[in-house]
Formats: C-alpha cells, structure tokens, sequence
C-alpha cells in the first residue's frame, strides 16, 4: 500500500474515530479503530515503516488533544513496532488470532497513554485501566474480528498478509 492510500485511510480512519464511534459507545466504552488501522496496516511490514505509520496515525490524534501532544504517538510507534515485530510471527492467519492482537495493542496502548497523562501515579492508572481499557479493548476486539472476517471472505485473503492467500 502506498503513501497517498495509507494517508488517505488515516484521514478517513480519524474522520470516522471523531464523528461516528462517539455515537457508538456502550457504558462509557467507545473502541478505537486507530488500533485496528495500525494493526491492519502494520502486519506483515518491516519495523522501520510500520513505526512511521505508527507515528503518523498517532501523531494526527494528538492534534486532537495538544495538552499531551506525543503521547499518542510514542504509544502508537511502540505498538506498531510491536506488532510488526512478533504480530505475524507467532500466531496463526486468523480473524481471531488478528483479533487478539488488536485486543494486546489497545492494552498496551492505553497503558503507555495513561502513564504519560496521569504522570505516574499508579492509582490513577490501575483505575483508570480496569474502568475503561479491558471493556474497551473487548469492544474493538469483537468489531475487529468481525471486520476481519468480512474482509477476508470478501476479498479472499487476511487483514494485514501481503500477497493473500
């Protein structure tokens, strides 16, 4: 996928993050489809394209919220590298096992956002971690595989393998 595609699935993916998934929120839980781009785009690249995609999708959230302008982004690089690093390796081609991933990312994510915005202090992060990053991550989860699914049957091949089938 080339530079114009990913940006413009950035753009759209921010779009659709700041004006339909707030209508989509269950009990205070809204998914994240930041990390369900980053893990689509991210599987099956090398680390050093992956962590700029990372950046980049992480950055144009931070524009959002310029109180902690690069927390965003570093949690985001992190993931993408993570991902691109061991995501394809050592599970199986499978909606998911893609689902689990997404599910770990947005774990992690929310554990390095929350560090940098709450300063450390671990009580607030335990809470504010239980209170909204398990449920939320769950959310994403189940709506990634599911778009998983319907990507693979429509199309033929996984999220994130390069060359298909």
């Amino acid at each position: 996928m080339n530079a114009v595609r990913i940006a413009t699935l950035a753009f759209f993916i921010l779009v659709l993050q700041l004006t339909l998934i707030p209508h989509m929120g269950l009990a205070d839980v809204y998914p994240k489809l930041m990390i369900m781009a980053i893990v689509a785009l991210v599987l099956g690249r090398n680390p050093v394209p992956a962590v700029i995609i990372g950046f980049v999708l992480g950055f144009l959230q931070d524009l959002g919220n310029a109180e902690h302008l690069g927390a965003n982004a570093l949690a985001k690089s992190l993931i993408a590298y993570w991902v691109s690093r061991f995501g394809a390796e050592f599970l199986p081609e499978n909606p998911l096992f893609r689902g689990f991933i997404v599910m770990a990312a947005c774990l992690v994510n929310d554990i390095i956002f929350f560090s940098i915005t709450l300063r450390f202090s671990i009580p607030d992060i335990l809470f504010s971690f239980f209170r909204y990053s398990l449920l939320s991550s769950l959310y994403t989860a189940v709506i990634a595989v599911v778009i998983f699914f319907v990507v693979e049957m429509v199309t033929g091949r996984m999220v994130g393998v390069r060359g298909g089938k």
